[in-house]
């Protein structure tokens, strides 16, 4: 019989009235180019590890509503009840599990007319390299691409996770930094576009940083 404290459902609950309350005392800067239009359409990308501001303050201002790609794991599942609890909707897998069904989710997802947000390292790494998934999506529908950059003056890093998350400190200063959109031609190369899009975001971290 599983012990409360170690039900997925229950700690997602609970982190969300957890970070709900931090989020009230974050000092929060935002960079939203003019470029990026309400009622448009992005692919938000950002790195794990970095996830939770991107989570807590959603999109600004954006109208369209709001879906992520979360992991089939318990640490999905998890995630998966505080980002409803955020107001996203969510779709469970990945490249190495349920790859095709949450594809099929995805593109289902994005013709309603949902925006996405994509940790494009994932799903376990390397670090801070792009996989193609958010390229091949933006290529096949024609959606721009807006980077995603934050950064907080205080945090503890949790040094044992693969993506070395970082949770920001009550009453820390906070940054987040939003890309103009891009969108990938149809001839593009892919790796080229990934290189492209891996540099931008650690453009994006780094105004971030210098903000906080």
């Amino acid at each position: 019989m599983q012990v409360w404290w170690k039900n997925p459902r229950i700690i997602g609950m609970v982190a969300y009235y957890v970070f709900k309350l931090l989020k009230f005392t974050l000092r929060l800067t935002v960079i939203l180019p003019d470029s990026v239009k309400p009622q448009q359409q992005y692919l938000l990308a950002f790195w794990h590890g970095k996830q939770l501001l991107p989570a807590l303050y959603k999109f600004p201002q954006h109208q369209t509503p709001m879906c992520a790609l979360v992991s089939p794991s318990r640490d999905g599942a998890m995630l998966s009840v505080f980002l409803n609890k955020m107001g996203y909707e969510t779709i469970r897998g990945s490249s190495r599990d349920n790859g095709t069904r949450a594809l099929l989710q995805i593109k289902s997802k994005l013709d309603l007319g949902y925006s996405m947000g994509f940790a494009v390292d994932g799903p376990i790494g390397p670090l801070h390299q792009i996989k193609p998934g958010i390229i091949f999506l933006a290529k096949k529908l024609g959606l721009p691409i807006v980077a995603v950059g934050s950064a907080s003056s205080k945090y503890w890093t949790f040094m044992k996770a693969w993506d070395k998350f970082q949770l920001p400190k009550p009453f820390a200063k906070a940054a987040l930094v939003f890309s103009d959109p891009f969108t990938i031609d149809d001839n593009a190369d892919v790796e080229f576009e990934c290189r492209r899009l891996e540099n931008l975001l650690h453009a994006m971290e780094q105004k971030a940083a210098e903000l906080v």
